[in-house]
């Protein structure tokens, strides 16, 4: 398998982790020619076998980021973090920029802090005297299953008027976003990416720990937590999703009811990830205290589970067990109490969801995130991508029509549609203690939504 003739441009790319494995094999399938390399060779090996697997496939390997990238009109980078990407392109010997051919385009798939596309750009026109490359910042969200299917939502941007001066990353960018349908242009500045990727982790952040201890609580409460699953992923009667949908809770809850989950993402990801928008709540002096409980939860679990999938949380609640699997089938509570109980702690991740769509709102607005056309694009691309809660897509919209007064609308939101939560939370967070789970996330929520509603 050799890059031919093709309509579509030649792709140089570098990271072949969960996501860039996926989206790369995702582009040789659509027939673009593919130099690929990783520093992990079984992946490196893996890819190249996969790739035989499709017809008239125009890929290769190579041997070194800057032979990946030698006849590429296209350079797509998904490297795990910020300091992996500048090795990329500017190694003394192997970087990408030895080999870059003129006028190329480079886009970062990585999600690292905000600023560093800036000081990337600074290193190739300063440094290394490159104003020809045309840098794009196009953070993804979506996960492996839209890598694989090309229906990734990216967050692109690059300081110009238009995408780029350069057709073929446009071409490329289309490709993995469902034909350009879920390929966001973010105005301003490179970061700007960044910055939208950025809203859309605080709500996975929070999710993804939220996941796990929602499905703790309904172990712990000993209801059939398969049954809880698809009480809570399920629809109204006008087809929407219940009040405690999540994506995350979705995706994830089939591995946390699993004994043995794939390692689909792994927690040092997200981890990194809530680690950027900890310094960036920091520089913009903002406080998202529901995303720092989660961040500490992950935190702790990375003592004993940072190469596992962010799954596997759970057992951090139960000190290295998972008592969710052991009450699948296997309820402990009486048939008649189930409806209630899996009300009360479906309204417990009600709770958690109005906190994450409200921290959510606020770092927009300490990032500048809030004019019509900026506000509208991180809302859809949260409501599309693996951010998405049912309470988001109702709440947000509602503020958005009264910026001025988000916390009058979230308290009126709460009490028209869920009166009484709060004394039903109180209710399973004791509950909880008593029983020795620590709900970190619900109790964080319970004490913010109290102050917001002024209860």
């Amino acid at each position: 398998m050799s890059p031919t003739n093709s309509t579509y441009p030649q792709v140089g790319f570098i990271g072949l982790g969960a996501m860039g494995f996926a989206m790369s094999l995702h582009l040789v399938g659509m027939g673009f020619p593919v130099t690929a390399y990783d520093v992990y060779q079984p992946a490196l090996e893996r890819w190249r076998d996969e790739c035989r697997k499709i017809a008239n496939a125009q890929a290769r390997v190579a041997s070194c980021c800057s032979e990946a990238v030698e006849s590429a009109s296209v350079v797509c980078l998904m490297v795990a973090t910020h300091d992996h990407l500048h090795s990329a392109l500017f190694d003394k010997d192997t970087g990408a920029i030895h080999k870059l051919p003129q006028d190329c385009a480079v886009i970062i798939h990585a999600t690292i802090p905000l600023e560093q596309p800036s000081i990337i750009h600074e290193r190739l026109v300063n440094e290394f005297k490159r104003p020809d490359i045309a840098l794009i910042d196009a953070p993804v969200s979506g996960g492996v299953a839209r890598s694989t299917n090309g229906t990734l939502v990216i967050m692109a941007s690059c300081g110009e008027p238009s995408l780029s001066p350069n057709a073929a990353s446009k071409t490329t960018l289309e490709a993995l976003a469902s034909e350009g349908r879920t390929l966001y242009i973010i105005p301003g500045s490179l970061g700007r990416g960044q910055a939208a990727k950025a809203l859309n982790q605080v709500m996975c952040g929070i999710h993804i720990v939220s996941a796990s201890e929602i499905m703790g609580l309904a172990a712990i409460q000993g209801l059939d937590t398969q049954k809880f699953y698809r009480k809570l992923i399920s629809k109204e009667s006008n087809g929407n999703q219940v009040p405690g949908w999540s994506w995350m809770l979705e995706n994830r809850g089939p591995r946390i009811l699993s004994t043995n989950p794939p390692l689909a993402s792994a927690i040092s990801i997200i981890n990194k990830d809530i680690g950027i928008i900890r310094s960036e709540e920091n520089r913009v002096g903002i406080t998202l205290s529901l995303l720092d409980a989660a961040g500490e939860v992950i935190t702790a679990a990375m003592k004993t589970l940072a190469s596992a999938d962010d799954s596997f949380i759970v057992q951090h609640y139960f000190q290295g067990r998972n008592l969710v699997v052991d009450r699948v089938g296997n309820p402990m509570v009486a048939e008649e109490q189930c409806d209630t109980v899996m009300s009360q702690i479906a309204h417990a991740h009600v709770v958690i969801h109005l906190i994450s769509a409200y921290e959510t709102i606020r770092f927009a607005c300490a990032l500048g995130l809030t004019g019509s056309t900026e506000r509208k694009q991180w809302y859809n691309i949260i409501a599309g991508a693996a951010g998405g809660s049912t309470i988001f897509t109702e709440v947000i919209p509602r503020a958005f029509e009264d910026i001025e007064n988000i916390d009058g609308v979230f308290k009126t939101y709460t009490l028209e549609k869920f009166p009484g939560i709060l004394s039903t939370t109180s209710f399973i967070l004791e509950e909880a203690n008593r029983k020795g789970f620590a709900s970190k996330l619900l109790e964080v929520a319970h004490q913010k939504l109290t102050l917001l509603l002024d209860l």
